[in-house]
């Protein structure tokens, strides 16, 4: 699909509008399906759309042409109408029964049938709903109207076969009920407890996927309530053994800071929640979790630096001046602040900082009077002691000791004497 970040809502909408509309045309019946429709209800502007049809896929990519189509679930019905950057891509599905789930995600086989039976095939009932947007016309076989208006994530009919045909609906439910505000059915809140060791089979770019979704909505502390609560917290967070008091810590700490950072936000929970693990560590554990390399980079950069802005007072300031002109300097002091708070600790570290960040540029992050080149230039071979020339007379100069270049001409020569003596 395409960058949500370029797609026009109204550009959108109106593909799919003349998408249903050519369906009909020809003959077929066809929907709006799924989260489009959830989101339609709650006047919520969807991210994307599906259309759910009895045209079969190769009469869809007749219909719309195979240089606009692609077929990449064809074998279960499904193709992918390619839309402009502006209008993003649309999901066209055959209207179906899904035969088993061997592999515990998708259909061993499926048969083509008809919209009631198709939607009782979904996952839950605020998803499984269908709508005309000809008529604006509401197609409900599964009473996803009702749970909407009571605020219900609830699977449809049986939720133990729903969570066995994808397991990854265990953790969905979760994921809807935190990013909706809803609550969980108590049924199926219950298999999502009974289950929650299959989530074991599920891969974790899938996991993953949800997981961002649940810490980067508004009521993500809802939402790791319910992590928590169910035991699917260590399913999704891989190394975490939180107990109520960790998570209330978490979420005193989460409380304090910005909700689309997820690298920010790991370093919070894995602090909180699995503080016996070194920064290292937590960094092989989100790679594992199949979280970009820039991300697991920043989560571990984090961890490995805001305990030393708490200690800003006491800790030479080149040190705290290094952090805090990184890329990743000013939300490292967010997470220190947010922890100072969360454990009552003194702020007087934090505080320094934050004074000092408001420093003029040339101020806090001065040029630096000697490079590498300089020191050439002063006759010294190029080498291991070129670091430590430049890091001493930097940190010289970041005290106020040196103020210019014949000063730091001469400190240079005095230390790269002494590593030489």
């Amino acid at each position: 699909m395409a960058s949500t970040q370029s797609i026009d809502a109204e550009k959108a909408r109106e593909f799919a509008v003349e998408t249903v509309e050519t369906l009909r045309q020809h003959g077929f019946i066809s929907y709006w399906a799924g989260g489009c429709v959830r989101d339609h209800h709650l006047q919520l502007t969807p991210k994307d759309y599906d259309v759910a049809t009895n045209a079969v896929p190769d009469e869809i990519r007749k219909l719309f042409g195979r240089r606009r189509t692609l077929a990449i679930g064809a074998s279960f019905g499904v193709i992918t109408l390619i839309g402009s950057k502006q209008q993003g891509n649309i999901e066209i599905a055959t209207f179906r029964e899904d035969v088993s789930y061997s592999d515990g995600r998708r259909p061993d086989r499926v048969s083509y049938s008809t919209p009631e039976l198709d939607a009782q095939r979904r996952d839950f009932t605020i998803n499984g709903m269908f709508l005309d947007p000809l008529t604006m016309e509401t197609i409900d076989y599964v009473q996803g109207r009702e749970d909407l208006r009571n605020q219900l994530v609830r699977a449809i009919g049986i939720p133990a076969e729903r969570f066995e045909e994808d397991k990854l609906r265990i953790f969905r439910a979760i994921r809807f009920a935190t990013t909706l505000g809803f609550d969980i059915e108590a049924e199926t809140l219950q298999a999502v407890c009974t289950y929650v060791e299959k989530l074991s089979q599920v891969s974790r770019e899938r996991i993953l996927v949800e997981l961002e979704k649940t810490l980067a909505s508004p009521n993500r502390l809802r939402g790791l309530e319910l992590l928590q609560a169910t035991g699917v917290l260590p399913y999704v967070l891989p190394d975490t053994t939180a107990d109520e008091d960790q998570v209330e810590l978490a979420k005193a700490v989460l409380a304090s800071l910005p909700v689309h950072h997820s690298a920010l936000t790991f370093a919070a929970l894995y602090h909180t929640l699995a503080p016996q693990r070194s920064a290292k560590d937590v960094k092989k554990t989100i790679k594992s979790m199949k979280a970009s390399n820039d991300i697991a980079e920043a989560t571990f950069w984090i961890l490995e630096n805001f305990e030393t802005l708490l200690q800003a007072g006491s800790t030479p300031w080149p040190k705290i001046q290094k952090i805090l002109i990184h890329q990743w300097g000013t939300i490292t002091l967010q997470l220190a602040r947010a922890v100072a708070e969360a454990t009552q600790s003194v702020l007087d570290g934090v505080t320094f900082c934050e004074k000092k960040l408001q420093l003029a540029e040339q101020e806090l992050n001065p040029a630096e009077l000697l490079s590498g080149a300089d020191l050439i230039q002063l006759g010294m071979t190029p080498g291991p002691a070129f670091s430590k020339v430049l890091t001493t007379v930097r940190d010289q100069q970041l005290l106020g000791n040196i103020t210019t270049k014949v000063e730091a001409e001469a400190l240079a020569r005095s230390t790269y004497q002494s590593i030489h003596s």
